[in-house]
């Protein structure tokens, strides 16, 4: 199992309703893609005691093999995504993926 992890900043200015979009697009687009085996993403709590810098919104999404990861990652719904609706939010993304 591999564990893919995203975190965002968003650009400056960038309004509630825009990430409000943003969370239920990546919601659907893990619905229709079938290499994800279990995600979860939202906006970033920062609750008391966090350390390092802080990040606006966090995905985690897990997949049954480095080969699901890479269709996720070419699906072309995903590529959409990414350049239609994370894209103009994005200020800057770290992403790691591990192995469960």
């Amino acid at each position: 199992m591999i564990r893919h992890v995203l975190l965002l900043k968003f650009k400056e200015g960038v309004r509630s309703e825009e990430v409000a979009a943003l969370d239920a697009a990546f919601r659907q687009l893990l619905r229709e893609i079938p290499a994800v085996a279990d995600g979860h993403v939202g906006t970033a709590l920062r609750l008391p005691g966090s350390s390092g810098v802080p990040a606006d919104y966090a995905v985690s999404l897990d997949f049954r093999s480095p080969a699901d990861f890479t269709a996720y990652i070419e699906d072309p719904r995903h590529r959409k995504f990414v350049q239609e609706t994370l894209s103009p939010l994005r200020e800057a993304g770290w992403s790691a993926q591990i192995e469960l």
